[in-house]
């Protein structure tokens, strides 16, 4: 290290008599060779940590740029410069000069683009500061608008066709769930209409579970649905108890509500969360869910809620009979202490079986230790249960503990040991083969309950207001007054120059209304935002804004093009020497830029 050091240190004293040289006049000293030029920047950075700090200052003013907090990092970048600055008035060596002077510029160029990303005050607040919900004081209505298009059509000859089976499934059991649902919704303001967003979640399957582990009829991922107060643990899955999820998915949509005012931006925040949403309107500069870019399934998904509404509304219109459907009717018991549900399956006078059908968040034969749950017990039963619970003696009341399996424990041994048999602990545990348990298995046990009463006991929080974190920003261009919103679709051939050109307008501002940068490219099928403003000469077409300017056909020629086998309108437009957007202009019968064999095409030419 010493032999290092004393060549670099003997070069920058020399140098430090120069002082520093201002930025793009720095060269090589007369007398500087060619190694003491190429000095590493570890060696540098070990000579001057203040450079090292500078340099990470510059790193984390660019990792907030990248996380979107725009406001911090230009305040951080601005900062460095001062930094750099004052470190410079300090008249060190040219050596480091010019690391000064790279460091300035990256954070010169790093304000630059931060101020072209900026549009309005709004533009500077993070994803994750506080937002003035565009829902707020929004009256919620009866029912849900419905829009028919191509997408929502798509689902419609679906249902009836190849879904058909499926989906005659899926309002039988609307039928059996109605009851419970639709109250939940009356109750807290929402629209009855909602029921038919757990139908396409999971064709109210309580026991329904996705790839990625969203489970139950509102399909809840397990974090999302401890934020709306559902328990999910060893013993329960509140997912899946059909008044639960519902409370829950009914506050969840309550909160999309209020963050969008719309519900098709709600229920596409349902499917893909409401960030994802929100920096789509944010990015894209538009509310309209219908011209978001959002992923493929979002896309595909609030259509074919709305498809299955349609259906739902008059499934005779639509050709569905559905039969006569008892619907789901019960009794609620609440028990606050771990009770086996062979007791309380007596009391209701049914099986075991049917007891865990009606309460399908249960995950083993007793209700959860230091719980209180409300039970669903078949109708009419909920006095006979409270009864025998009444009349269940200390000795046979138990609690549970949890065994793992040791090397070389057999299921006798350890039945022994907690004094149960064989036959009971294979019950309990669901274990068909005794010889089959494994090393680090987990079993439960039953043991004699304590005599405690649970009163410090986990209560339900399903029907309570969930502490949501900080609400996230929705940013909305407000474009200037006066000015007309155009949406151009770029076509084959187009610069972002040309678009902004033909509509009067300057290149940094499409760029700033379409939140692109300078790097930035663009692709036939894009729709670029454009705001005209007042009196402005561009006319634009209903072609979905393809342009057809008469003045520039003068002094040309019409010719009519018969559109050949093999030929595309890139073959086309090189024949003529014409551009493909030209020929999209003259022709606004040709849609998505297809052309077919014998398809006749206007084409103008130059007349000489």
């Amino acid at each position: 290290m010493r032999r290092l050091l004393t060549p670099l240190l003997a070069v920058l004293i020399a140098f430090s008599l120069a002082g520093c040289i201002p930025a793009g006049k720095s060269g090589k000293l007369s007398g500087q060779t060619d190694i003491e030029a190429s000095a590493s920047e570890e060696e540098v950075f070990l000579l001057y940590p203040q450079l090292m700090l500078l340099s990470r200052k510059l790193d984390e003013a660019e990792a907030y740029h990248s996380l979107g907090d725009l406001d911090y990092s230009l305040y951080l970048s601005e900062a460095l410069i001062g930094d750099i600055n004052d470190f410079r008035s300090t008249d060190p060596d040219p050596f480091v000069c010019d690391h000064l002077d790279n460091l300035e510029h990256s954070a010169i160029v790093l304000n630059n683009r931060i101020e072209n990303e900026e549009t309005e005050n709004e533009w500077h607040n993070h994803m994750t500061s506080v937002i003035d919900a565009i829902g707020q004081n929004h009256v919620v209505e009866e029912e849900i608008e419905v829009v028919i298009n191509w997408r929502t059509e798509h689902w419609l000859r679906y249902f009836q066709g190849k879904g058909r089976r499926h989906f005659t499934r899926w309002l039988e059991r609307v039928e059996i769930y109605r009851d419970i649902i639709e109250p939940v919704l009356i109750k807290q303001e929402l629209p009855r209409d909602l029921l038919y967003l757990a139908v396409i979640e999971s064709g109210l399957n309580l026991d329904a579970r996705s790839c990625v582990n969203a489970t139950g009829p509102w399909q809840f991922m397990a974090g999302t649905g401890r934020l709306f107060g559902l328990r999910i643990n060893w013993w329960i899955d509140e997912r899946k108890d059909i008044v639960a999820s519902t409370y829950a998915a009914a506050n969840y949509l309550k909160y999309l509500y209020s963050l969008f005012g719309k519900w098709d931006l709600a229920l596409a925040g349902y499917n893909a969360g409401e960030y994802r949403v929100a920096a789509a309107i944010s990015r894209q500069k538009t509310d309209d869910y219908w011209r978001l870019r959002l992923p493929s399934q979002t896309k595909w998904f609030v259509p074919k809620y709305m498809a299955a509404l349609i259906i739902g509304r008059d499934p005779a219109a639509y050709g569905f009979k559905i039969g006569h459907v008892e619907p789901l009717t019960f009794d609620l018991v609440r028990i606050d202490r771990s009770t086996d549900l062979k007791h309380i399956s007596r009391g209701a006078n049914c099986t075991v079986t049917r007891l865990k059908k009606l309460n399908p968040a249960l995950k083993r034969w007793a209700t959860p230790p230091g719980m209180e749950i409300d039970l669903k017990v078949p109708a009419g039963k909920s006095g006979a249960v409270l009864a025998v619970l009444a009349d269940i003696p200390p000795e046979e009341r138990v609690s549970w503990h949890r065994h793992k399996v040791r090397r070389g424990e057999t299921l006798s041994r350890i039945s022994s040991r907690y004094e149960i048999s064989q036959a009971e602990l294979k019950r309990i545990n669901s274990i068909r083969n005794a010889h089959k348990i494994r090393e680090g298995m987990i079993l439960l046990i039953p043991v004699k309950d304590s005599g405690q009463v649970a009163s410090a006991t986990s209560k339900p929080k399903y029907k309570e207001s969930p502490h949501l974190p900080s609400k996230i920003t929705v940013r909305k261009y407000t474009p200037p007054r006066g000015h007309t919103k155009v949406v151009y679709t770029v076509r084959d051939g187009d610069t972002l120059s040309e678009i902004a050109e033909r509509h009067h307008v300057g290149l940094s501002k499409v760029r700033k209304w379409n939140n692109l940068r300078y790097s930035s490219r663009i692709h036939p099928g894009q729709s670029i935002v454009i705001y005209l403003p007042p009196g402005s000469k561009a006319q634009i077409a209903d072609s979905g804004g393809r342009e057809y300017d008469p003045k520039r056909m003068e002094g040309k020629k019409k010719l009519y093009h018969t559109v050949r086998k093999g030929e595309t309108l890139t073959s086309i437009s090189r024949l003529y020497k014409a551009r493909v957007s030209d020929i999209l202009a003259w022709n606004n019968s040709v849609k998505k830029d297809l052309v077919y064999p014998g398809d006749r095409l206007n084409i103008w030419v130059e007349s000489n």
